[in-house]
């Protein structure tokens, strides 16, 4: 599988990839630079960057190879002589090559989004660091840390998606240094497993409606950090006395406090753990909110005959009954043998 990224790097999609800004990955941008390409490279963009269906005859023959593999790993469909991804694209991040869902308004399985690169920037792995990726996704953490020399096990709740995550591993060369499994966070290891030197999450954390009690595994909560509370819960006993955890997190804040503050305060002197939050954007939560028409249409994808407009008024009480203003993406840092608390806002409050 490697000498398909070979190949696509040789081609130029690489170089493509690189005139984008941060690493973005949007489907718009490429197909606005797209245009500006011909022949073999712009059918490439169309099929791997745009979704665009091609002919399996006329692809590059590492990546006509690579077809059986690609449609037994779920992420492209063949029918007669045409194929096309599903869902996904084939981009490169971080100097990774990742088959994942682009930002999307929808609810997606393969995800990746600006958290995905912005909470990789914060990690940093020596060669030979055991590294617990929970949430994984697509593999997208695991993978940065494995082509650093580390060792990564990813835990996955879909199955689908961690087979992509094992796709990942195979075109990017480092099969051999992940480990991936199945379940709900810590489930899946093995009893006693040593503990590890890193452990990272980006947890889903959109808030959901789902009555209490009735809440999915990946579901966030009424705060968006039910998941981000199960992983705190599991790190005594799986992260090494001097080993480092990042999270991702959705808090809210009630005017500029975070509505969370005495909890993990709490939390990190209870555990004897350093805790750095780094908040950066501000969301609002009133009725016209990007992030309440997330939630109404988050639930409306498993409950489509709900009230939008019912749904609208009960997010806005959800957030209303935590005192929450205002809602922050942030970066949670834990250094374990450590026992302070702090709060960096990047954005100046």
């Amino acid at each position: 599988m490697t000498r398909v990224v070979a190949e696509l790097e040789r081609l130029g999609l690489a170089e493509f990839l690189a005139d984008f800004p941060g690493d973005s990955v949007d489907r718009r941008q490429w197909a606005a630079g797209a245009r500006g390409l011909d022949g073999e490279l712009r059918a490439l963009a169309g099929f791997l960057l745009l979704g665009e269906p091609a002919a399996a005859d006329r692809l590059p023959p590492a990546l006509a190879g690579a077809l059986p593999a690609l449609v037994e790993s779920g992420v492209a469909h063949r029918s007669g002589g045409e194929v096309r991804l599903l869902d996904v694209s084939l981009f490169r991040s971080a100097g990774v090559w990742l088959f994942a869902e682009p930002p999307s308004p929808f609810p997606v399985r393969h995800y990746f989004g600006r958290d995905s690169v912005a909470l990789a920037r914060r990690t940093g792995f020596r060669a030979g660091a055991r590294v617990l990726d929970l949430c994984s996704g697509p593999g997208f953490q695991g993978l940065v840390a494995a082509r650093g020399g580390a060792r990564a096990t990813l835990v996955e709740l879909l199955p689908e998606t961690a087979e992509v995550a094992r796709l990942n591993a195979e075109i990017n060369g480092v099969a051999d240094r992940i480990e991936v499994l199945v379940g709900d966070l810590y489930e899946p290891l093995p009893a006693g497993a040593r503990p590890y030197d890193h452990v990272i999450a980006n947890i889903p954390f959109l808030p959901t409606l789902a009555a209490p009690g009735e809440e999915a595994a990946h579901d966030g909560g009424e705060d968006g950090f039910g998941v981000g509370r199960r992983v705190l819960a599991g790190l005594p006993r799986h992260l090494a006395a001097d080993g480092t955890a990042h999270l991702t997190a959705l808090l809210l804040q009630a005017d500029e406090r975070l509505v969370t503050d005495g909890e993990l305060r709490a939390w990190a002197a209870e555990n004897g753990y350093g805790l750095t939050v780094t908040l950066t954007e501000r969301m609002a939560v009133d009725a016209d909110s990007d992030l309440v028409q997330t939630t109404v249409s988050d639930h409306l994808e498993t409950d489509p005959q709900a009230d939008p407009e019912e749904l609208t008024t009960a997010a806005v009480a959800m957030y209303a009954s935590r005192g929450a203003t205002a809602a922050r993406l942030a970066y949670l840092r834990i250094d374990a043998g450590m026992a302070d608390f702090r709060v960096l806002d990047r954005t100046g409050g």
